[in-house]
């Protein structure tokens, strides 16, 4: 058994991998000018990028990478690339190219460096050399990690899981890189010639840039049609082919043949900036092959632009001709609006009936209500059937429209596996009573309804007697609430509900990704089609979706209004299942990673340009899936509405009036089932799959890892606690007469000018946050490994971790106890993690996590340690005295405005994998 884990180790170790060694070039230009070249390598779907020699004939590199080799029986059949590009103001221009066959490649390292001749492309000559060390080697990969619970060898962790800083080119004030296209938007055409005397034409436009082809809709036996349609076309893919003409065909769906085209020469289409008016579309006369008049006009305009032209959203990709036409529907960017969320709070008051019988029969009665897929049930009363009282309440989450009805049952137990409807209600939705903005609940409407009892509603107890009820009441009350469902539902506040300040603005520039792992196909095949998902609040951002390609580009830049900083922008890469099966399953999305990025991490007015490592957390341990380059910025609109949001209450009011008697845990998997519902209805549709991995649905299960976590957090918090008494015992052994002597020292001058201890201790605070403010943090916090623990966690706990819920063991009795201890830890767990946060709240006053609080409360222990030094510490202490002791009367029902200030500070939960 062992002999046989050993050959599974070495097999998973020794994973072949072709290295190539870009070393130099020669030779790479006769013109007077200087090149900037630089090399991209392409190799079986994975591509790598040299950096650019800036004003340099012959370059040198010596740059190297690793290409995985995934499947060695086609490696003959596989060729490595070589491109050389010189890079003016962004544009890359084709210098040449070397193709290397993988029948050559060698499997020894001690391969020389060799000289490729470039060579151009059919119409193109290319003169240089470029010097290449190219061999295959057997390495294991830096994220691998080694699933051996059998061994007992310790889990490892990525070598580079690290946040990378960046540094893109940005113009026009945007966050992305400038991606040009040329854009070719057809309207309608006129005047069309008829095919024959009895049939018109079926007319559809087809735009023509050499390899890059779109057609427009066929719109049948018209002569005036219109469509509408607006192609971008990517000025890359252009230059890559040397197009220089595009032409605009006009056919005849019935016969396929030509009715007239329209060409235009690329130097002669004009530049759209960002701030130009759109370019208005024209009427052109349409010509013949032979460049004779045809007859019929066609009205279009072609500019070029960038990515951020309006006409990008709605326009047909060129990037997107690998995938099929039943496949481009799902690889569109989209915007979903996630659905209103409501609290539908049931309460269930009294029951009473009339029971025709001989003699008092005992029922056990209780009361089911379903509410779309969800369903509860009150606690089971057993007397005699005539008057229950409950006053119990059950919680929902509604979403609107709301298409579900509210179904309220009574049943009686008159059994094992015997239960008997004694009466029901159907009430609509849409008919409940509604409570926006935290209204009180004395105006809620207490009613009765008359219940609904089946015809076969006779009740029987074990000694065979019946009893009959003609007719029964319920007493209950029913609303909606909106601030219950905005903020447990979605986990954000809603500007519609509670209407908050706006406090600023968030803009998310998703550059790109590189490295992301290939993913397996049914039909063996490895490729790889991601995706972006971006979540903030009730508004989810799907990017566009490249086709295989494992280091996209995107580009694309989206923006939010943002109403509390105390949220988490979270961003999501996936690979898209739907352009073709995955081994997974059919249309099962993969997860390939996500980040989280706390918006009281960011600095006002400054652009956050990080590659943040894609980290995964498997049961063989965490793997490095890739990097995500983002670019993040928040800009600050108010300092007054900012201030304002930080002594707000953290909750909705309602929390604080009138808390909810259930497990919030409840309503969000709830809320987390009915946004992915609703999402996988739109086009394109979002999967289950993805919308439960972007709102981390277990998060909340037991795990022996994160309760450590959390254990070794609040040791981190009170770490100060425990150096200043440990320090104090120092004092007190006297094992250091001196530092002792000076202790005491300072003890006697405290006491004699003890007017100065509370303004000394908030000057020491105010100093501490400016001297910490040279090491505040540089980039927002990300996933720690080593505060994650995923490092050094044996496997056993990780095997537990991943172990379904409930367990899969065999024993009933290690079954129920197994899920009764976990189920108990997992509160623990959160109890501990809320103590950790709060700690960790404390530290983060002075340590610039969240920039704006700090320079606020800085400024406040500035200005209070200046008003004490004037102010009695009398008058200080009868003040606070005072306060402490107020009347209730005189105390609000919200929290302190220190208190929201504290609860609104970052932590480290945010870090946690």
């Amino acid at each position: 058994m062992i002999g046989h884990n050993q050959v599974i180790f070495e097999e998973i170790m020794l994973r072949q991998k072709l290295s190539v060694e870009v070393v130099s070039a020669n030779g790479l230009s006769d013109s007077l000018e200087l090149p900037s070249p630089c090399v991209e390598l392409r190799f079986a779907g994975q591509s790598f990028t040299t950096t650019v020699k800036r004003k340099v004939r012959c370059p040198v590199w010596s740059e190297k990478t690793m290409f995985d080799v995934l499947d060695k029986e086609r490696l003959p059949s596989l060729a490595l690339e070589a491109y050389v590009y010189n890079v003016i103001d962004g544009y890359q221009f084709f210098l040449g190219k070397v193709r290397i066959s993988g029948a050559s490649f060698s499997d020894s390292s001690d391969e020389i460096v060799k000289d490729y001749q470039l060579k151009g492309r059919m119409f193109k000559r290319s003169k240089g050399v470029l010097l290449l060390r190219v061999f295959l080697k057997n390495e294991a990969p830096v994220s691998q990690v080694i699933p051996s619970p059998v061994l007992g060898l310790p889990v490892q962790a990525p070598a580079d899981a690290v946040v990378k800083y960046i540094q893109p080119n940005f113009e026009d004030g945007v966050i992305v890189g400038r991606k040009c296209y040329l854009f070719v938007r057809v309207v309608k055409a006129r005047c069309l010639p008829d095919v024959d005397v009895d049939q018109k034409p079926d007319p559809y436009v087809e735009v023509n840039a050499g390899n890059l082809r779109s057609i427009t809709n066929s719109v049948a036996e018209e002569q005036n049609p219109e469509w509408n349609s607006t192609f971008a076309f990517s000025r890359r893919q252009l230059d890559n082919a040397q197009i220089t003409r595009i032409y605009v065909v006009v056919y005849d769906g019935f016969t396929d043949d030509s009715v007239g085209l329209i060409s235009f020469d690329l130097s002669d289409i004009p530049e759209r900036s960002r701030n130009d008016k759109p370019v208005v579309p024209k009427w052109h006369q349409l010509i013949d092959q032979s460049g004779r008049t045809a007859q019929g006009e066609l009205m279009l305009s072609v500019w070029k632009g960038v990515q951020s032209d309006e006409a990008f959203c709605d326009s047909w990709k060129s990037d997107w001709l690998e995938a099929s036409v039943a496949v481009r529907p799902h690889i569109v960017p989209k915007v979903y609006s996630l659905p209103r969320l409501w609290c539908l709070r049931v309460h269930i008051i009294e029951f009473k009936c009339i029971a025709l019988a001989c003699g008092s029969k005992i029922v056990e009665a209780y009361v089911t209500v379903v509410v779309g897929g969800q369903r509860k049930t009150t606690k089971r009363m057993k007397k005699p059937l005539a008057h229950y009282v409950w006053d119990e309440e059950l919680t929902f989450i509604a979403a609107e429209p709301f298409e579900d009805d509210l179904q309220i049952s009574i049943q009686a137990h008159l059994g094992p596996g015997r239960d008997k409807v004694v009466g029901r209600i159907i009430i609509p939705v849409q008919t409940v009573q509604r409570r926006v903005g935290g209204l009180s609940s004395a105006k809620l409407e207490h009613q009765w309804h008359d219940l609904q009892v089946p015809p076969n509603a006779a009740v029987a107890n074990g000694a065979g007697d019946e009893l009959t009820v003609p007719s029964c009441h319920i007493h209950l009350t029913t609303c909606l609430d909106s601030e219950y469902g905005a903020h447990y539902g979605s986990g954000d506040h809603t500007d519609e509900i509670s209407n908050p300040p706006l406090v600023g603005l968030l803009e998310v520039g998703i550059i790109g990704a590189r490295g992301l792992p290939p993913i397996k196909r049914k039909d063996g095949r490895f490729s790889s089609h991601p995706y972006c998902v971006v979540r903030y609040g009730r508004k989810w951002v799907r990017t566009r979706t490249i086709i295989n390609n494992r280091d996209p580009l995107f580009q694309e830049q989206y923006s939010w209004d943002v109403y509390d900083t105390a949220t988490a922008l979270i961003v999501g890469v996936f690979d898209n299942a739907q352009v073709e099966e995955s081994s997974s399953g059919a249309y099962k999305g993969v997860n390939i990673g996500k980040i989280r990025i706390h918006l009281s991490d960011l600095q006002p007015g400054r652009i956050y340009c990080h590659a943040y490592p894609l980290l995964v957390l498997q049961p063989s341990g965490v793997k490095k899936m890739g990097e995500l380059c983002l670019s993040v910025r928040f800009t600050s609109k108010s300092l007054t509405n900012m201030v304002r949001m930080y002594g707000s209450p953290n909750l909705p009011k309602m929390h604080h009036r009138d808390p909810l008697q259930i497990l919030i845990e409840d309503l969000q998997f709830h809320a987390v089932q009915i946004v992915a519902f609703r999402l996988s209805q739109m086009d394109p549709p979002l999967c289950k799959e993805a919308v439960e991995y972007m709102c981390d649905v277990q998060s909340h299960l037991w795990s022996m890892r994160k309760s450590k976590v959390n254990f070794y957090r609040i040791m981190s918090a009170l770490s100060i606690f425990i150096t200043f008494w440990r320090r104090f015992l120092y004092v007190c052994s006297w094992e250091n007469p001196a530092i002792t002597l000076l202790v005491h020292g300072v003890f006697l001058l405290a006491l004699m000018f003890h007017q100065f201890i509370l303004p000394s201790t908030l000057l020491f605070t105010f100093f501490s946050i400016v001297w910490n403010y040279r090491h505040r943090p540089t980039h927002p916090s990300h996933v720690d490994i080593k505060i994650s623990l995923t490092d050094t966690v044996h496997p056993d706990e990780l095997n537990e971790e991943f172990d379904t819920f409930p367990t899969s063991r065999s024993s009933s009795l290690t079954m129920m106890r197994y899920d009764r201890l976990r189920c108990v830890a997992s509160r623990i767990q959160t109890v501990m993690g809320d103590v950790a946060a709060c700690g960790e709240r404390i530290t983060a006053l002075t340590t610039w996590r969240d920039p704006t609080a700090t320079a606020v409360f800085g400024l406040f222990t500035l200005a209070a340690a200046v008003t004490l030094c004037f102010t009695p510490w009398k008058v200080v202490a009868a003040m606070v005295g005072l306060y402490t002791m107020r009347h209730p009367k005189l105390r609000r029902k919200t929290p302190s405005f220190a208190w929201n200030f504290c609860r609104r500070l970052p932590h480290k939960g945010d870090s946690l994998l």
